[in-house]
């Protein structure tokens, strides 16, 4: 009988589009009902226009830019806070003084019921006072009003950017997954 051979490894782009599927899977439910006519193509393209300039701004740290594109009646939310416009206005400049190297790798999925859109980056920073990068997938629910973001939810695990700063994860830059795409989860590794 020939020996079992060992188990084969996902390719880094199967694991990374499996990664942003299962991520777009979990964030399915947070849209009540897609609804029965998909909204119109220029309108979908529109909003992920949006949003991929919103977090451009992260990158580039243009505050005025980023002003332009919030909804007086915006509110932010990740997990542990929620802002309003001038709270995310103090945010961004705070971010930014404590914060560099910002990159921004945008998912290639974006989900709209022509509402609400959902979708995905990973959002990578050095720590000014440290020296240390991490690097944290994060899912998005928002809505778009008026032209602007009224409405932003940021869901990400909130272990990964400490992990990554203890070096118990490793980075995996530039790859848009929940978890660091290299790292198996295995029961001993999930709470």
């Amino acid at each position: 009988m020939p020996p079992l051979a060992p188990p084969v490894l996902f390719h880094r782009a199967c694991r990374r589009r499996l990664a942003a599927f299962a991520l777009a899977a979990l964030m399915l439910p947070a849209i009540p009902v897609l609804r029965a006519a998909a909204p119109p193509g220029g309108a979908k393209a529109e909003a992920r226009e949006l949003v991929r300039q919103f977090l451009r701004c992260w990158e580039t740290g243009d505050e005025a830019a980023f002003a332009g594109l919030l909804h007086g009646n915006l509110v932010f939310a990740y997990p542990g806070g929620r802002l309003d416009r001038a709270g995310l206005m103090q945010m961004f400049a705070d971010y930014h003084r404590q914060k560099k190297d910002i990159r921004i790798y945008p998912a290639d999925f974006f989900i709209s019921d022509g509402r609400q859109h959902v979708t995905a980056y990973q959002f990578a920073a050095t720590d000014v006072a440290t020296g240390q990068r991490f690097a944290v997938g994060t899912g998005i629910i928002c809505r778009i009003q008026e032209g602007k973001v009224v409405l932003f939810k940021e869901y990400w695990d909130t272990e990964v950017a400490a992990r990554q700063k203890a070096g118990e994860l490793p980075l995996d830059e530039g790859v848009v997954a929940p978890w660091p795409a290299s790292v198996w989860l295995r029961p001993e590794k999930i709470n």
